[in-house]
């Protein structure tokens, strides 16, 4: 078996079937890759529709569980695998048609540990099935160490772009935190540094579709107060993964950055929840006391991000803005955060990838 697919299920109703159809038409013989299809718990009815697919194939198994978040889900499917390498996919995405085989062939000819790709974000379902750029399996790509790759390179935000050697994450008896969001960031910022041999191809190979109901763009309450809670227990946790770099002579620029725009998501959701001043003043001092506040002041030419940081790194006019935005909630949500939000969603569906 050389490839496991492992795809955590939950509430996906809309989207398992266009996900799995994306992994069939794979051009790869049957016997040589395996489908795991874990259903966590779903209220809907995304478990009998993997369950009818199930039965026309029979390299993919279906498993339900009670719900235990993605995470639990993900180190299930680690427990499960059979495949030389794992491939995460999320059931409300896709991947691209004939990019499976060429993934898979470099992973083997140089032996690598992890084997990092291209993805595209969008909104639609229907936009960029194939490919974009050129689909060149001859094209020369570097070897790194993963403390030089953890260093020099990327810790990349997704699982889902990623190829990982079977053993070699057994080996590392490294696993994904489990109840808390940002577990692909983590997972990757520990495990990149462990890998002998990493690389990067260029090859666009996976689509992310953007969902309203994700933990990442949910406004509700309840789901914006998990979200920044999740989101400092893990800017502490990169504390602890900045110290181990050091102590192991990786460079630390790239995830030290990682965490500052973590910081920078916090001050967003913590200006536009409905968290208490006073919870929000004790947010900030937990984060103080960890020496995560004040943030580095952004250096880019993005205007809203330079004033959201100055802003933010002055306690008191903050929680000043907080005050003024609840006031003037609708007319600041339309005028201002839907329009920045509408603007960057143009670029991403815009965005031309380039090989």
């Amino acid at each position: 078996m050389k490839l496991s697919f492992i795809i955590p299920l939950y509430n996906a109703e809309k989207y398992i079937e266009q996900c799995l159809s994306s992994i069939h038409n794979q051009s790869m013989i049957l016997n040589d890759y395996e489908v795991i299809v874990i259903d966590d718990g779903s209220s809907d009815n995304g478990i009998l529709k993997a369950r009818k697919i199930a039965k026309e194939y029979s390299n993919m198994v279906v498993y339900h569980q009670e719900n235990k978040g993605v995470s639990a889900t993900r180190n299930r499917g680690i427990d499960l695998a059979k495949g030389d390498y794992i491939w995460f996919i999320d059931s409300d995405d896709y991947i691209i048609s004939d990019t499976a085989n060429i993934l898979l062939s470099i992973a083997e000819k140089y032996d690598l540990d992890i084997l990092e790709f291209k993805m595209v974000r969008t909104e639609s379902r229907t936009l960029n099935k194939t490919f974009l750029g050129k689909k060149n399996s001859k094209q020369q790509i570097s070897i790194y160490s993963g403390k030089e790759y953890a260093a020099l390179i990327d810790l990349n935000d997704s699982t889902c772009t990623n190829l990982y050697k079977r053993q070699f994450l057994i080996n590392t008896k490294i696993r994904f935190i489990e109840g808390k969001v940002m577990e692909d960031m983590t997972f990757n910022a520990e495990v990149f540094p462990k890998s002998n041999k990493i690389a990067y191809f260029p090859l666009d190979a996976y689509r992310y579709v953007i969902n309203p109901n994700s933990i990442w763009t949910n406004k509700e309450s309840k789901a914006l107060r998990k979200s920044i809670e999740d989101f400092i227990f893990m800017t502490i946790k990169f504390n602890h993964f900045i110290s181990e770099y050091k102590k192991n002579n990786i460079g630390t620029s790239i995830i030290e950055t990682k965490q500052q725009n973590m910081l920078f998501n916090i001050s967003k959701r913590l200006l536009t929840s409905d968290f208490k001043i006073s919870e929000i003043n004790n947010k900030i001092k937990e984060l103080s006391q960890n020496n995560l506040y004040p943030i580095h002041p952004f250096k880019g030419k993005e205007f809203y991000r330079k004033l959201e940081t100055f802003v933010f790194n002055r306690k008191y006019l903050f929680l000043l803005s907080v005050f003024i935005y609840r006031i003037f909630k609708r007319p600041i949500d339309y005028f201002v955060i839907k329009k920045y939000q509408r603007n960057k969603e143009k670029h991403i569906k815009n965005t031309i990838v380039n090989f």
